[in-house]
Protein backbone atom coordinates (compact mmCIF):
# COMPACT_ATOMS: atom_id res chain seq x y z
CA UNK A 1 0.00 0.00 0.00
CA UNK A 2 1.42 3.27 -1.27
CA UNK A 3 2.18 6.62 1.04
CA UNK A 4 -1.72 7.67 0.63
CA UNK A 5 -4.60 10.57 2.26
CA UNK A 6 -7.37 8.16 4.06
CA UNK A 7 -10.76 8.19 2.28
CA UNK A 8 -12.82 6.66 4.42
CA UNK A 9 -12.83 4.95 8.07
CA UNK A 10 -9.61 3.02 8.53
CA UNK A 11 -9.17 -0.46 10.86
CA UNK A 12 -6.47 -0.42 12.75
CA UNK A 13 -5.31 -3.95 11.09
CA UNK A 14 -5.64 -2.16 7.76
CA UNK A 15 -3.20 0.51 8.89
CA UNK A 16 -0.57 -2.50 10.96
CA UNK A 17 -0.52 -3.99 6.94
CA UNK A 18 0.46 -0.69 5.65
CA UNK A 19 2.97 0.09 8.08
CA UNK A 20 4.75 -4.15 6.74
CA UNK A 21 5.71 -1.74 3.59
CA UNK A 22 7.96 0.90 6.20
CA UNK A 23 8.97 0.12 9.83
CA UNK A 24 6.78 -2.81 10.78
CA UNK A 25 6.17 -1.93 14.39
CA UNK A 26 5.26 1.74 13.95
CA UNK A 27 3.84 4.11 11.05
CA UNK A 28 4.24 7.89 10.08
CA UNK A 29 1.85 10.02 9.50
CA UNK A 30 0.56 13.70 9.36
CA UNK A 31 -3.02 15.36 10.06
CA UNK A 32 -4.41 18.35 8.32
CA UNK A 33 -6.59 20.09 11.53
CA UNK A 34 -7.82 22.56 9.70
CA UNK A 35 -8.93 20.13 6.02
CA UNK A 36 -9.68 17.47 8.58
CA UNK A 37 -7.43 15.25 6.26
CA UNK A 38 -4.97 12.16 7.35
CA UNK A 39 -2.36 10.75 5.16
CA UNK A 40 -0.30 7.80 6.11
CA UNK A 41 2.87 5.71 5.18
CA UNK A 42 6.48 6.43 3.82
CA UNK A 43 9.98 6.87 5.83
CA UNK A 44 9.35 10.21 6.84
CA UNK A 45 6.45 12.39 8.09
CA UNK A 46 7.61 14.85 4.97
CA UNK A 47 6.73 12.76 2.25
CA UNK A 48 3.11 12.59 4.05
CA UNK A 49 3.16 16.34 4.25
CA UNK A 50 3.70 17.08 1.02
CA UNK A 51 0.97 14.53 -0.27
CA UNK A 52 -1.43 16.59 1.85
CA UNK A 53 0.25 20.00 0.40
CA UNK A 54 -0.46 19.01 -2.95
CA UNK A 55 -4.18 18.25 -1.91
CA UNK A 56 -4.53 21.88 -0.81
CA UNK A 57 -3.43 21.63 2.81
CA UNK A 58 -1.54 24.62 4.01
CA UNK A 59 1.71 23.38 5.71
CA UNK A 60 0.82 25.46 8.91
CA UNK A 61 -2.20 23.14 9.62
CA UNK A 62 -0.41 19.88 9.14
CA UNK A 63 1.41 17.88 12.31
CA UNK A 64 3.46 14.99 12.02
CA UNK A 65 2.28 11.94 13.93
CA UNK A 66 3.59 7.99 15.07
CA UNK A 67 1.45 5.19 15.70
CA UNK A 68 3.21 2.58 17.66
CA UNK A 69 1.96 -0.55 17.70
CA UNK A 70 3.66 -1.87 20.39
CA UNK A 71 2.99 0.36 22.66
CA UNK A 72 0.06 0.37 25.58
CA UNK A 73 -3.19 2.34 24.67
CA UNK A 74 -1.85 5.31 25.95
CA UNK A 75 1.46 5.85 23.63
CA UNK A 76 0.15 4.20 21.12
CA UNK A 77 -0.51 7.51 19.34
CA UNK A 78 2.38 10.71 19.75
CA UNK A 79 3.53 13.63 18.05
CA UNK A 80 6.68 13.24 17.59
CA UNK A 81 8.17 15.06 14.16
CA UNK A 82 10.45 17.53 12.55
CA UNK A 83 7.11 18.55 10.68
CA UNK A 84 5.85 20.00 14.15
CA UNK A 85 8.47 22.63 14.39
CA UNK A 86 6.87 25.49 13.75
CA UNK A 87 8.46 28.45 15.47
CA UNK A 88 6.47 31.20 13.61
CA UNK A 89 3.51 29.61 15.78
CA UNK A 90 5.33 29.10 18.81
CA UNK A 91 5.94 25.43 18.62
CA UNK A 92 10.04 25.14 18.74
CA UNK A 93 10.39 21.42 19.14
CA UNK A 94 9.30 18.43 17.65
CA UNK A 95 6.36 17.49 19.79
CA UNK A 96 3.56 19.40 19.59
CA UNK A 97 3.53 22.13 22.66
CA UNK A 98 -0.36 23.54 22.31
CA UNK A 99 -2.80 21.04 24.14
CA UNK A 100 -5.49 22.06 21.97
CA UNK A 101 -3.34 21.41 18.46
CA UNK A 102 -3.43 17.91 20.06
CA UNK A 103 -6.41 17.06 21.18
CA UNK A 104 -7.87 18.26 17.48
CA UNK A 105 -5.21 16.48 15.66
CA UNK A 106 -5.90 13.18 17.95
CA UNK A 107 -9.97 14.04 17.27
CA UNK A 108 -9.25 14.22 13.60
CA UNK A 109 -6.88 10.99 13.46
CA UNK A 110 -9.44 8.94 15.28
CA UNK A 111 -11.68 9.70 12.82
CA UNK A 112 -10.13 8.29 10.05
CA UNK A 113 -8.43 5.57 11.89
CA UNK A 114 -10.77 2.85 13.88
CA UNK A 115 -8.53 2.17 16.97
CA UNK A 116 -8.76 -1.04 18.80
CA UNK A 117 -10.52 -0.34 22.43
Amino acid sequence: MPIHILKKLTPMSDVRVAATEWYGTMIKGTVDILENKVAIGGDYHMETCELLTKDGSNHINVWGFNIRFDEGQNELLEFDSLVNIKPALGNKSRSIEDREVVKKATEIIREWIQFES
